[in-house]
């Protein structure tokens, strides 16, 4: 009977002491809303289960929308829960961030805290603004990881010299020239020795090997291949496996999971990845110090780089 008056008054206490800290009210339910450009991207998909999944375990109710790479859309789906209160918080990665300008301005309005992709020029903004924190993809930094991955592979494998292939993105493709111009000064800086003799545009894996295929028909002594996406790492791969020439050196920008097993197996040295991982919990940390002071400045955020080399 002691025990169950102790757990009884313990209980009552903690009770006590709860509504003592939160004005006697209940607890606000915090919603985030993600909203990425669209569910049909896979990585994105993915994306928006593990943010369901941390943001539970976080204590948020997630909702997810998906504006299908249509700007209007997904302006329409964030003014509609911003203004009807049903979000707290959102993480938008903007399909297009000139019509985001609206979205802001209610947000503000609501005290609802925004994480926009970018930096706050790509929104019409010449600084940091209240209650919203940008997080950009550091482009250079990205591609620079690619170049120096691979002006090692050189160094190490092929004595400083080295016949590059150096498959590059479709026009339009977000910090293509950034990613690119990185790559070559990297490669260039570490392995002054390394020839870039030809490039192409990929963006499918079966184009990329039969490119590659011939590429290497014309350049039979190419050695190491530099690619900005997995597509392409995974096509040269293909073709100079089917053309039974051995590659020293391939670096990819992507690490999907195939990329990265092979370059766990070392058939390949090495690829560049985002740590999506990484940025979704820094993420999470941003909306949480935003909710304590919504009219403070946001941050200005990137998302994290990680380099992936065999024998790693």
């Amino acid at each position: 009977m002691k025990l169950q008056k102790l757990i009884l008054f313990l209980v009552v206490s903690g009770i006590v002491l709860a509504m003592t800290a939160c004005g006697a009210a209940e607890p606000e339910t915090k919603t985030l809303t993600f909203s990425p450009l669209a569910l049909s991207i896979p990585a994105l998909k993915g994306l928006s289960e593990g943010v369901k999944a941390v943001g539970g375990e976080m204590g948020y109710d997630v909702i997810v929308v998906d504006p299908d790479f249509d700007p209007t859309k997904q302006a329409q789906q964030l003014n509609e829960l911003i203004t009807t209160g049903r979000t707290s918080a959102a993480w938008v990665i903007s399909v297009n961030p000139g019509a985001m300008k609206d979205v802001v301005d209610q947000a503000q309005a609501k005290e609802v805290v925004l994480v926009l992709n970018g930096v706050p020029e790509d929104y019409g903004y010449s600084g940091m603004q209240a209650g919203v924190t940008f997080a950009r993809i550091n482009y250079e930094k990205f591609g620079g990881t690619v170049g120096e991955l691979l002006g090692q592979c050189v160094n190490e494998k092929l004595g400083g010299s080295a016949k590059v292939i150096f498959l590059q993105s479709a026009e339009g493709t977000a910090g293509k020239q950034e990613i690119e111009e990185s790559m070559q000064g990297k490669l260039s800086e570490l392995a002054p020795g390394a020839e870039i003799v030809a490039t192409a545009i990929i963006s499918e894996r079966a184009e990329g090997q039969n490119t590659v295929g011939q590429i290497l028909q014309a350049n039979p002594d190419a050695n190491a291949v530099m690619t900005t996406n997995d597509e392409g790492g995974l096509g040269a791969l293909g073709a100079f496996k089917a053309a039974g020439t051995e590659l020293p050196c391939l670096v990819d920008a992507g690490g999907n999971d195939e990329v990265l097993a092979a370059v766990e197996s070392g058939e390949m040295y090495g690829a560049a990845a985002l740590d999506f991982q990484g940025d979704m919990m820094q993420t999470f940390e941003a909306v949480a110090t935003m909710l304590a002071d919504p009219s403070a400045p946001g941050a200005q955020l990137e998302v994290p780089v990680i380099p992936h080399k065999t024998g790693e």
